[in-house]
């Protein structure tokens, strides 16, 4: 009997706009499948939306009303040589968007279609950076007592090094600017106590005396990392492994690329020996070549997280890709950006011992809710010509 072959007609790729903050406009990516569930993705691109949405409009033009088999053969319309950030991340959100569609098709969850799950509880860290409005140390530790206190996690990532940068800052400035960093870390640190894990994300903002002296000055406080201390092309890998190891030394693990790729690339860092854990983010790798670096990055005794500073759609398909990794570390979740968060999912996921539980609803889980995309999307967006003065305004805090 002739096996019936899988397609797709893929009737329109649509975007919806998320404005957030004056940093933030989550862009969401809408497959829309003849007679079949549409599939969702996510292309939020810091600083880059009108180019996300150029680049949207030709995936429309190239993919709209063609048949297609599966995933792979839809990317492939899209690919090409030397690609910029913004169609790489419409690239990926196709792929996600694909994947969500077929999973949706078969009654299945995501992380069932990717070959698990491997685990039903999922921890994650809440990144509290965006949306603090107050970023004295004591606001800094205001804000993680409320969200450990009040939302359950027991792990809390921070970015407190508003405004350094080891390259251009003068000696004093560098001092004054490290010393409220390391005040802040210090304050949030007593505030949640022992018994929530501490992550300190420094988007490369320091050199290695910097990093040495933050952690001297803080790895009796039990940091769980220290992410993204130095510019991993700014230092040689003699002096990204000394970092490494004195942090090591503390008790501290270092964690970063972030902004991994490939699996060359990948096999390249590894080979550097600069990182405890590796935390890629599925914007650039995609879902399929990101699992593949991951289970490379497991298998070289390195640990597996994922960089997931995004939006709801994206935070929904991480926990699936999560879920259904051999290995699998904690997982990174934006928390009190906005309340449009829960809203745009349908409302909040509960946590359970600082971990989330995997749902089994097709796809990813629900679908964004369409009220309030439309309303958002009506409303537009307005993008700040400068990001200068806001707090935590890292690229990706």
């Amino acid at each position: 009997m002739p096996v019936e072959r899988l397609s797709l007609t893929l009737d329109a790729v649509r975007a919806h706009t998320v404005p957030v903050s004056d940093k933030t406009v989550w862009i969401l990516l809408e497959l829309v499948f003849a007679g079949a569930a549409s599939g969702w993705g996510e292309a939020t691109l810091s600083r880059a939306e009108e180019a996300v949405l150029a680049e949207i409009g030709h995936a429309q033009a190239i993919l709209g009303g063609r048949t297609f088999s599966g995933p792979a053969e839809a990317v492939a319309g899209l690919r090409m040589a030397n690609a910029s950030q913004a169609r790489i991340t419409v690239l990926r959100a196709v792929e996600q968007a694909f994947l969500d569609a077929l999973a949706r098709r078969a009654g299945l969850s995501l992380a069932a279609l990717l070959g698990g799950p491997e685990r039903r509880e999922i921890p994650v860290y809440a990144n509290i950076n965006r949306g603090m409005e107050d970023r004295s140390p004591a606001g800094f530790a205001a804000r993680a007592a409320d969200v450990a206190e009040q939302e359950g996690y027991r792990a809390l990532k921070i970015a407190p090094f508003d405004g350094l940068n080891w390259a251009r800052a003068s000696h004093a400035e560098a001092t004054r600017l490290l010393g409220a960093g390391i005040d802040r870390i210090k304050a949030v640190r007593d505030a949640i106590g022992p018994g929530v894990a501490l992550l300190v994300d420094c988007h490369s903002r320091l050199s290695p005396v910097m990093a040495r002296t933050v952690l001297r000055e803080t790895g009796h406080d039990g940091l769980y990392w220290l992410e993204e201390a130095l510019a991993e092309d700014a230092f040689d890998a003699h002096a990204l492994r000394a970092l490494r190891s004195f942090a090591n030394d503390q008790g501290v693990r270092i964690a970063g690329g972030e902004h991994l790729s490939s699996m060359e690339g990948a096999r390249d860092f590894l080979a550097r020996g600069a990182c405890d854990v590796i935390l890629p983010d599925l914007r650039w790798t995609g879902i399929r070549s990101g699992m593949a670096i991951l289970e490379l990055t497991a298998a070289s005794g390195v640990g597996v997280s994922l960089h997931n500073p995004v939006g709801p759609a994206l935070d929904r398909i991480s926990i699936q890709v999560a879920a259904a990794l051999p290995s699998f570390l904690i997982l990174e979740r934006q928390v009190r950006e906005s309340p449009l968060f829960d809203e745009v999912r349908g409302g909040p996921q509960p946590l359970a011992e600082g971990s989330i539980l995997l749902e089994d609803e097709p796809g990813f889980g629900p679908e964004p809710n369409r009220a309030v995309l439309e309303r958002c999307s009506r409303q537009g967006f307005t993008r700040r010509a400068s990001l200068a003065g806001v707090g935590g305004a890292g690229a990706d805090g």
